[in-house]
């Protein structure tokens, strides 16, 4: 089964779109005709976990903690998004291949690829990863870029980009936020 992760509902419907019929809706993806799954995420379903994750004396603030810098980077299911987070984590195990179906940016790369690597895929199925760029939803021009499907491994340094600027965020946010207070 391939599985199509798409950033948003409305970007998941469309694609089921311009898969084959008949489609049949489950909560939170779609099945279309040859037995292929399209679901979704909603925004990021994943966030930076907070400081006191990597140490618990972190959740007083203190200058004396000041810088905080994680030696290993943690990801935390988002408590809004976490029903949408266990059905695609059920998918991807699922999926003999999964398709990154992210905004053609840096933030829609990540945002999938951030979930695919949550649930620990193997090192193969990572590989075999592949990229769907959509800049328009209309039913043609979806069905253009299915047949043009890509290695998700080209666009690593797109992701690694966001993920740099979603870290340096967080540090800057994190520790001048505690330092000003």
């Amino acid at each position: 089964m391939i599985l199509y992760i798409a950033e948003k509902p409305s970007l998941g419907r469309a694609v089921a779109s311009a898969l084959p019929r008949p489609h049949k809706n489950g909560d939170g993806f779609i099945t279309v005709g040859n037995g292929d799954v399209v679901s979704w995420c909603i925004g990021h379903l994943l966030e930076q976990a907070q400081p006191e994750t990597y140490n618990a004396e972190f959740k007083k603030w203190s200058t004396t903690h000041l810088p905080i810098v994680p030696d290993q980077w943690k990801l935390e299911v988002k408590p809004k998004t976490r029903k949408q987070f266990t059905v695609l984590k059920k998918l991807i195990k699922q999926a003999d291949v999964l398709v990154n179906v992210g905004d053609p940016d840096r933030e829609g790369q990540i945002l999938i690829d951030e979930v695919i690597n949550h649930c620990k895929v193997s090192k193969t199925k990572l590989h075999a990863t592949q990229r769907c760029l959509i800049s328009d939803l209309n039913t043609a021009a979806v069905k253009k870029s299915l047949n043009n499907l890509r290695s998700n491994t080209e666009f690593v340094p797109l992701a690694t980009s966001a993920l740099a600027r979603a870290r340096a965020d967080w540090l800057y946010g994190i520790n001048l936020t505690r330092l000003c207070t």
